[in-house]
């Protein structure tokens, strides 16, 4: 009976091509390899052409959704490719790593003596044997390190081992772990020890060539089975709990697989591995990469020739020399196409990192695999929406008026209400942002995988689960802005069936509610839902008389809101203000412009109200022609006058320009009045509200800026008294100009 481990710390193609020479050099009956048992019917798999990497396999708890564990794989990974030598072989395979099953209890009790002695992250970082070895071997990083001595070996150099490289690491290893200074956690110890029990399983089962594939820091503890006491092990696993748990294979991305995305699987450089993979020695991988970091750069307008390339390649090769590594790595690569190919500059090194060292690859599952009902419904309606689920950024234009383009906006915006954000509504640039469009930016997350799992708990279909996911909200949200916000979410998403239950807490709420800003928040989101109803085919007669509900108590109830009230308080009181403007502009009713007016000239009128607000009531008066401009000229006189506090002054002309400076450009008298009263200011009042004045201004455009500042340097010593205004016309003469007038207009 002859055992053989295959230690791997590294997922990357010189790691799977030596594991894969290793085990048909070993010819096993039999392969172990680390991974979850509760997964083990999903090996068979691997062998279905439909299945393409990168994949990674789901192991969940289907009581408990929290508790899942992601296990990636990419072509390249020395464990993906045991899979298929093994299915390829008839050879049998097993997960022999502890079952997540146990794993999930476990995690769940890191607060107890169990796990009382694990290891902080600093404290990990700090004894990390390969960060030290990485060190002596004079790299600041333990995964160059790695990188440089398994996957850029060639396979033709003299020095290469071949398959003996696994007993040396194992060796290598044993070293380490008998100089780690700490010992090893608890979970680290059940999971050797459960390992070692699947190995002395096989071997009862009558196995005389067990391959054991696992991590490097795992291979001396199981290389010792023989001389570890099975009772011992037993021991250790005695009364752990274990829950049921459900899996399946899942696509993943490239971007996932990047160490620095957070779902690591030991993949620095998907992309680049990809090539070596696809690409041995004989090839020149570095030239292939270069090459198509070249043909990427052209695509965005560079100009980079074939002579580039070559010269590129040579660098490569020659720092590659120097640095005493078989193949030109990563590093040389970067600083090679920084170098010939971009002429220096890191600018487009972004854009290469991207594409060539990431990757954009998505992995595919078949349609066969066991899924939910609510998974199967998401992928009838993406396919029938024709949407493609990329881990790009994809814009995505719609016409509300096209029944296919309202179905996209429907299902993206129920999707979002299950909290899968595929898509977001952004702002578009090219003026298509009316009522009838709708912009959209599509990005695909293999995460989304799980919460499609999580969401099934709400319903079989994607209709059915936001419907159900929606109510939930409902009757747990005492908020008005969130339940209009959700009013607003469940018409875009055509969600009709919980809009009553909506409107009727709507109503409850603000009937007992008596803050008065509260109501106001809720005018604009209704009065947008209103907007857009006409262009989402939906019937908006419940929102309209909610809003005469609304309406009335808002502009009752604001004037009184504003009185003594502090500066930061004012200012979140204008924001409201504002929105309630914006909301009556939107709804054009004659009766709530008339109570709005009413409102508006309270909070003017009165001596209370704070200056921020009046400035603003005033300003808005004016705007509606319903303050005439020399009324507006003389409160500007008023409140500006130097009886007047400074700071009150300032406070005042900061809510009148709220917005923009054209009333300043416009009306000439408008700015000699302010003119006159910063230069009466004395020297100290005018450092005192130089704050103030300079962030009123700082809200104006630029052209604005410019254009005050002309206005500035020509009115310099003009009269602010108003010039005879009383013109005579001459009615002959204008006879002729009517008929031209009346001819360029025809």
């Amino acid at each position: 009976m002859q055992i053989e481990i295959f230690g791997i710390r590294h997922h990357g193609p010189g790691s799977a091509r030596s594991l894969v020479q290793g085990l048909a050099h070993f010819a096993p009956d039999v392969v172990l390899i680390e991974g979850p048992p509760d997964a083990g019917n999903l090996i068979s798999w691997v062998a279905d052409v439909r299945l393409k990497p990168p994949v990674a396999m789901l192991v969940y708890n289907p009581k408990n959704l929290s508790q899942a564990s992601f296990f990636p794989f990419a072509e390249f990974s020395p464990e993906w490719q045991a899979m298929k030598y093994g299915l390829a072989q008839n050879i049998p395979l097993r997960f022999m790593d502890l079952p997540m099953g146990i794993s999930f209890i476990l995690k769940e009790q890191q607060a107890t003596e169990l796990f009382a002695t694990a290891e902080t992250a600093t404290q990990r970082k700090e004894d990390d044997p390969f960060r030290r070895m990485a060190a002596l071997a004079g790299y600041t990083d333990p995964e160059r390190w790695w990188d440089a001595l398994v996957e850029r070996r060639a396979p033709d150099h003299p020095a290469d081992p071949g398959p003996s490289i696994f007993p040396l690491l194992v060796h290598l290893m044993r070293t380490l772990r008998d100089d780690k200074a700490h010992s090893e956690t608890p979970e680290t110890l059940l999971r050797e020890a459960y390992m070692r029990q699947t190995i002395r399983q096989a071997q009862k089962d009558g196995f005389q060539r067990i391959a054991v594939v696992c991590g490097a820091w795992h291979s001396p503890a199981l290389a010792d089975t023989d001389r570890i006491k099975a009772s011992a092990d037993a021991a250790l696993l005695k009364g752990l709990k274990k829950v049921k748990t459900e899996c399946t294979w899942i696509p993943w991305s490239f971007d996932r697989l990047a160490a620095q995305s957070g779902y690591s699987a030991g993949i620095v450089a998907p992309g680049w591995y990809r090539i070596l993979w696809e690409h041995d020695v004989k090839h020149s991988p570095a030239a292939i990469w270069l090459a198509r970091a070249a043909e990427l750069l052209r695509q965005h307008d560079l100009p980079v020739s074939s002579a580039h390339v070559m010269e590129a390649a040579r660098l490569a090769e020659t720092l590659a020399v120097l640095r005493q590594t078989a193949l030109p790595g990563l590093d040389e690569l970067r600083e090679a196409a920084v170098t010939v190919l971009c002429e220096g500059s890191e600018k487009m090194l972004d854009l290469i990192d991207k594409q060539l060292v990431v990757g954009d690859q998505l992995g595919a599952v078949p349609d066969a695999m066991a899924i939910t009902p609510l998974k199967a419904d998401f992928d009838q309606q993406v396919r029938s929406c024709r949407l493609e689920k990329s881990t790009h950024e994809k814009a995505l234009e719609l016409d509300l008026r096209e029944a296919a383009h309202l179905r996209k906006s429907h299902f993206l915006h129920r999707l979002l209400l299950l909290e899968l954000p595929w898509g977001k509504t952004i702002s578009s640039g090219d003026g298509k942002h009316g009522r009838f469009h709708e912009n959209w930016e599509l990005k695909w997350l293999p995460d989304f995988e799980i919460r499609l799992i999580e969401a099934g708990v709400w319903g079989s279909t994607v209709e059915e689960a936001a419907i159900h996911r929606a109510r939930r909200k409902v009757r747990q949200s005492e908020n008005l802005s969130e339940l209009v916000a959700l009013l607003d979410a469940a018409l875009k998403a055509d969600l009709p069936a919980i809009v009553p239950d909506l409107l009727q807490k709507l109503r409850n709420l603000s009937a007992l509610s008596r803050d008065v800003l509260l109501l106001a928040d809720t005018l604009l989101p209704l009065a947008e839902v209103l907007r857009y109803g006409n262009a989402r085919q939906i019937n908006t007669d419940s929102i309209s008389q909610l809003l005469q509900q609304l309406a009335p108590r808002v502009c009752l109830q604001l004037p009184a809101a504003c009185i003594g009230v502090h500066e930061d308080v004012a200012i979140d009181i204008l924001k409201k203000m504002m929105a309630v403007n914006r909301a009556f502009g939107i709804l054009q009713v004659a009766d709530y412009e008339s109570l709005w007016l009413q409102s508006l000239r309270q909070i003017y009128g009165s001596e209370a109200s704070a200056p921020l607000i009046s400035g603003v009531a005033c300003r808005l008066l004016f705007d509606k022609k319903d303050l005439a401009a020399t009324d507006t000229g003389d409160a500007m006189r008023y409140h500006l006058a130097p009886a007047q506090p400074t700071a009150e002054a300032a406070q005042w002309l900061d809510g009148f320009l709220h917005g923009s400076g054209l009333l300043l450009l416009h009306y000439p008298d408008l700015w000699d009045i302010l003119n006159d009263w910063v230069g009466q200011l004395n020297d100290d009042f005018f450092r005192e509200i130089l704050p103030v004045l300079r962030r009123t201004f700082s809200r104006f455009t630029e052209p604005e800026r410019g254009k005050m500042l002309e206005l500035s340097k020509n009115r310099r010593g003009v009269s602010t008294v108003p010039a005879d205004t009383t013109t005579s016309w001459d009615s002959e003469r204008t006879v002729g100009l009517e008929a031209l007038l009346d001819l360029i207009f025809k």
